[in-house]
């Protein structure tokens, strides 16, 4: 792809994937750098030069800068101690995933994989909650989850999507309309740390032992002073 269709400098490209999502030509690829961070790679030669990429990029499109949004009414809430329990914070995500999921609708969020990577997971059940709640502290991979989610919303599907701010300004950039039935939910985001490095740092501490479950705020010790949890097969990291 030309410069001159994206004049995005990498330093500012937040990895939602929108573009990947968009291109009609399927000339870009989400790849690991060499941080271990996923930004968009252009096959030159797939690509036309259509700059629908550049139209709909978050970080460089008009439609998301903090003018163009209202003040929203604000509340403050926290679920009960059965979800918060499975949860990191508040569980507040929970509380609103379960009411969707009771009316038949989709619940999207981060999960670990088989490899303990993050992506994200559409769930249509209860059962699959619990893959959903607690924070990751890692880039998520969107994969093709926005071209899934619009087909689900167009079926008039109720949907609930939670991320982080960038994915939810992919998301809505990608469906380049509104949906009376979608709702998202986004956080306050200080950075998202590298999968690679997350990766290095599990197999440094596990030494080679298969991992059965990971909590980047387990309140084992109090509900104030929470800790990060890798538990094995074999040990308890903490």
């Amino acid at each position: 792809m030309s410069k001159r269709s994206v004049p995005l400098n990498i330093e500012n490209c937040t990895g939602c994937s929108a573009c990947f999502s968009v291109c009609p030509e399927n000339a870009i690829k989400m790849l690991s750098n060499n941080e271990g961070f996923l930004y968009p790679q252009i096959n030159a030669k797939k690509c036309t030069d259509c700059a629908l990429c550049a139209k709909i990029c978050p970080a460089l499109g008009r439609n998301f800068s903090p003018e163009h949004f209202a003040e929203p009414q604000t509340f403050v809430a926290y679920a009960g101690d059965n979800i918060r329990r499975q949860s990191s914070s508040g569980g507040i995500f929970g509380a609103l995933a379960l009411s969707v999921l009771k009316r038949g609708g989709y619940v999207c969020g981060a999960a670990f994989n088989a490899k303990w990577y993050v992506k994200h997971l559409i769930i249509d059940n209860q059962k699959d909650l619990p893959k959903l709640q607690r924070s990751k502290y890692v880039q998520s991979e969107i994969g093709n989850i926005y071209k899934e989610l619009k087909k689900l919303l167009i079926k008039d599907k109720k949907v609930l999507f939670a991320g982080t701010p960038c994915q939810v300004a992919g998301l809505y950039a990608c469906l380049q309309k509104d949906y009376e039935n979608l709702w998202t939910v986004d956080l306050i985001c200080h950075g998202v740390p590298s999968p690679r490095v997350f990766a290095e740092y599990l197999t440094e501490i596990t030494n080679g032992e298969k991992i059965l479950s990971v909590n980047f705020r387990d309140k084992r010790l109090s509900w104030e002073q929470f800790c990060l949890t890798v538990k094995t097969n074999n040990s308890v990291y903490s």
